[in-house]
């Protein structure tokens, strides 16, 4: 499919009939606060956040259901998401629909030149099943697609960082070493091979199989950051783009280290 194809299986009514389902679950299962959702501007923008609480992403679909209510069903918005999921029957499709896009550059300046919301995250799998001793890390590794596109397009990179669903599923280990014996990193572009526990079968080795237990969330949307001084050409800068990244990235972590400090959040009957 073709990038104006994808953006087009985009339902607005399709999320608007189930939006209150999946809110009531983060509500009531889970239970989530954002803050600084105002900081979003209006139009074209690269929302990039952290990823955690595994293949569930309970913060991602807060983030998303608090964005709907804010902005309205109508308002074009998409989330990145790893090229495999969409192979999957039904899920799939059922992505697309919501405003699921398979994660590439040309997709998301597609959806940028529509003067949409581009939702990233750039840890991707590293960052959602890093250790759970590292939960209150930013983990990008050396992901800097992200910066590329924000510098090609001019667009605002919006940080967005979350506390607390971390905490749903306990990660042994992420399995990389084992993602890159295995051939797995290779074939499907998948990094980790990760060990958790966690309910309903204790101990489990890959991505799923696990239920999330209740966790509360905290968000927050930090203030858009730009670099007017750098043209387009910037982005085939390797020394530019990683500085900008970094820059990125340690903005992140200082938010989330305030967070952690805070406290407020984590396993719902065992809150810090």
């Amino acid at each position: 499919m073709t990038s104006d194809s994808l953006l087009d299986a985009r339902d607005p009514e399709f999320i608007r009939a189930h939006l209150d389902q999946v809110a009531f679950f983060l509500e009531h299962w889970h239970s989530f606060e954002l803050a600084g959702l105002d900081r979003l501007p209006q139009g074209a923008a690269l929302v990039v956040g952290n990823h955690n609480g595994g293949i569930m992403s309970p913060d991602m679909f807060a983030l998303m259901v608090a964005y709907w209510r804010d902005r309205g069903v109508e308002s074009p918005a998409y989330g990145l998401a790893h090229d495999f999921v969409f192979r999957i029957p039904v899920l799939g499709e059922l992505l697309l629909r919501a405003g699921g896009l398979p994660a590439s550059p040309a997709n998301a300046i597609a959806a940028l030149e529509r003067d949409a919301k581009v939702l990233v995250y750039p840890g991707g799998d590293l960052d959602a099943f890093k250790p759970f001793s590292r939960r209150h890390e930013i983990v990008f590794g050396a992901r800097d697609g992200f910066v590329r596109i924000a510098l090609r397009t001019g667009v605002p990179l919006v940080p967005v960082v979350g506390v607390g669903a971390h905490e749903g599923f306990h990660v042994l280990t992420d399995g990389a070493a084992v993602a890159r014996w295995s051939g797995l990193k290779r074939l499907t572009r998948i990094e980790v091979m990760p060990v958790t526990l966690g309910l309903p079968w204790g101990l489990w080795i890959g991505p799923g199989g696990y239920l999330p237990m209740p966790v509360h969330m905290k968000l927050r949307v930090l203030p858009p950051m730009r670099w007017p001084e750098l043209g387009a050409e910037a982005a085939e800068d390797r020394e530019v783009v990683r500085r900008c990244r970094d820059e990125v990235r340690e903005a992140m972590q200082r938010e989330m280290d305030a967070m952690v400090a805070e406290g407020g959040f984590g396993r719902r009957w065992w809150r810090r």
